[in-house]
């Protein structure tokens, strides 16, 4: 195949830089574009360099000569519509009409609308009619319900107070500005509030195109720090480049209030006080990955999506916590040893441990049961394990490859013989293992079982440790994604259970009796079919079991395209409802009290929408004896420049 190099660079920055304001969009042109270009050389024919053409193409412009409208970038080149061969297809499919995905055009533009209006908000004293009317439309009779007029008290501690409000008691209104003023009312006080807003559900069947949108607005109010939660079911104009609101019902409506007598923060970022002090702080963690990319060889292990963790524990037997920091490849890994003012000292080379491979996970663990914590690490596709000599210098005893680049890394007595044995989870597998799909790409999506293989090493002293996987029962369903376990003895018969969180598709629960696994995961209502990324044990009801929480990934975008009419016609319907709940978001189970499964109580206790969430746990923060939800989640959190 021949490619003409300058024609596809300026074709690939056009079809980027097209739907790159478009954040559902920005990943799924990445992998496209990721796909094409390995497909394209390493064709049958090669790859070859043509001559240049005779009119070559125009430069792309400068991100500073594009066009700004309204506050969102407009798109160069769109007006060039000759590409090569293979890129004419995809070149339509950036328009979503010509794709036959109108409710994705509509989406897009809705959003356009919901944004800037979420942006005139945000000072709510500036709000008039020549402001927000041209978001909603001049040709029928508004029906705006926005607020409830009566509130109840769902939840309240000498920190926080929670009202919430039903669409019974809410008014309608037909003045947008009176409407919104009476939204905001408790938090005018501020001058400007912090606004978001997302739509995540769409419905163009109807006389009215109609969406789920989620609003949220932070301010000051007397009473304290207020935070608005609320959901509205949106009616629009049947246009799709611009369309207006009709109308606006509300769904839920939330207030959580900080207590004003409470004046200091909740929590406070303290990392600079504690690591400040250390010039690998400054010189390299507060670096970015896109710094490091253009300093560092990517054949070094750099990744742009990385997966990094971090661990805690005492390695130099002073009473007090240590870190130990995995990082990217070509960046070494680094030990902080905690100091008793609570700074932490970098300890990295003496320690041992600074592994200049890409190191997802760690552990600090006795693994020799001789007082001290040793030191567990998943370097890509291998483990290492290193002994501690007590003053936290650490020396390679034990090392073995996976079968899979693992993620993460557990550990528990699972044979009750007195030693802590390790748990691996493995995502990608092995570069020697052939892998199903078009480039090994998860398969099917909402189900794949082509994923790398977990372990467990079975930990048999003296540094010796066997991978016993098969014989005690984890090889069975064990070909998923797997991003992280917990072990819990869920049943009370005494030993740990193993749950494994799995992304594209179900989890496993490995009932643990007497040193032999089965997944009973299907069998007790656990499965939780969705994008897997952590798990917490905890008993959230105080009932004496123990319940789990599984953080997954909402996705607006999925939540919009898996309930169109043309999304996978002909499909079962249990199908289409694996692939809605795997963008539903993340899970909390309940056990029952009969021991006989669990209850999927996400909806009803609120727990599902935790954005693009990567870790949670059950910790009581507020020392009042119920356990709370803490979740961790975002993606790409630098700004947004347009310069690719």
């Amino acid at each position: 195949m021949l490619v003409d190099n300058q024609n596809f660079d300026i074709y690939y920055y056009h079809c980027v830089k097209a739907t790159w304001n478009n954040s559902d969009h920005r990943l799924e042109f990445l992998n496209f574009f990721r796909i094409l270009t390995i497909a394209l050389c390493f064709s049958s024919s090669g790859c070859t360099r043509t001559s240049a053409p005779e009119e070559p193409s125009p430069i792309p412009p400068s991100p500073d000569s594009i066009p700004i409208v309204e506050g969102i970038q407009t798109a160069p080149g769109l007006e060039q519509t000759t590409f090569i061969a293979p890129l004419t297809d995809a070149y339509k499919r950036i328009d979503p009409i010509e794709d036959g995905w109108g409710s994705e055009a509509f989406s897009a533009a809705a959003t356009k609308q919901l944004k800037l209006l979420a942006k005139q908000l945000s000072v709510p004293s500036k709000l008039s009619n020549d402001s927000i009317a041209k978001f909603f439309s001049q040709d029928t009779n508004l029906n705006l319900q926005l607020k409830p007029a009566r509130l109840s008290e769902f939840y309240r501690d000498a920190e926080f107070q929670i009202q919430r409000g039903g669409p019974e008691s809410a008014p309608f209104q037909d003045d947008p500005v009176i409407a919104f003023q009476s939204l905001l009312s408790t938090i005018q006080s501020t001058n400007i509030l912090q606004t978001e807003v997302k739509l995540y559900r769409v419905d163009t069947a109807e006389n009215d195109f109609t969406s789920h949108v989620l609003f949220n607005a932070t301010g000051q109010s007397t009473e304290g720090r207020i935070q608005i939660n609320t959901e509205w079911l949106c009616h629009w104009t049947r246009d799709i480049e611009t369309p207006h609101i009709k109308k606006i019902a509300l769904l839920s409506y939330e207030e959580s209030t900080r207590l004003a007598k409470n004046k200091s923060a909740l929590l406070k970022d303290c990392t600079a006080d504690l690591l400040g002090h250390n010039q690998a702080y400054q010189e390299q963690l507060l670096r970015s990955t896109d710094h490091w990319r253009s300093r560092i060889p990517a054949n070094l292990g750099l990744d742009v999506v990385a997966n990094h963790g971090l661990a805690l524990g005492d390695v130099n037997g002073d009473g007090l916590d240590d870190l130990y920091l995995c990082q990217q490849g070509g960046l070494p890994n680094r030990l902080f040893l905690q100091n008793p003012d609570g700074t932490l000292t970098d300890h990295t080379a003496q320690s041992g441990t600074d592994w200049l491979d890409y190191c997802a996970s760690a552990l600090i663990v006795d693994l020799d049961n001789d007082g001290d914590r040793d030191l567990v690490v998943s370097q890509d596709f291998k483990l290492l394990l290193m002994e501690n000599d007590g003053s936290g210098r650490f020396e390679l005893s034990f090392g073995t490859s996976t079968h899979a680049q693992t993620f993460s890394i557990t550990a528990a007595d699972f044979d009750l013989d007195g030693d802590l044995d390790i748990y691996a989870c493995g995502y990608n597998p092995s570069p020697d293992r052939v892998r199903s799909g078009t480039l090994g790409e998860p398969l099917p999506y909402h189900d794949a079982q082509n994923g790398g293989r977990n372990m467990i090493l079975r930990n048999e002293g003296v540094w010796k440790f066997n991978d016993v996987t098969k014989t005690v029962g984890l090889g069975h369903n064990n070909n998923r994604f797997s991003f992280a376990a917990a072990w819990e003895d869920y049943d009370n018969d005494g030993d740990p259970d193993l749950y494994v969180a799995n992304d594209y598709g179900r989890n496993n629960l490995y009932q643990n009796t007497n040193g032999r696994f089965v997944d009973v995961a299907a069998e007790l209502g656990i499965e939780d079919m969705s994008a897997g990324m952590s798990a917490s044990w905890g008993d959230f009801n105080r009932d004496g079991r123990f319940d789990i929480y599984i953080s997954n990934m909402f996705s607006a975008a999925g939540n919009r395209i898996t309930f169109q009419r043309q999304f996978k016609p002909g499909a079962p319907e249990t199908m289409l409802a694996q692939y809605q709940r795997h963008a539903r978001g993340n899970s909390l189970f309940q056990a029952g009290l009969d021991g006989s499964g669990f209850n999927d109580v996400s909806i009803e206790q609120g727990v599902t929408m935790g954005r693009w969430a990567w870790g949670s746990r059950f910790v009581d923060l507020n020392n009042d004896g119920w356990e709370d939800l803490v979740v961790a989640n975002g993606f790409i959190s630098t700004e947004d420049t347009g310069d690719l």
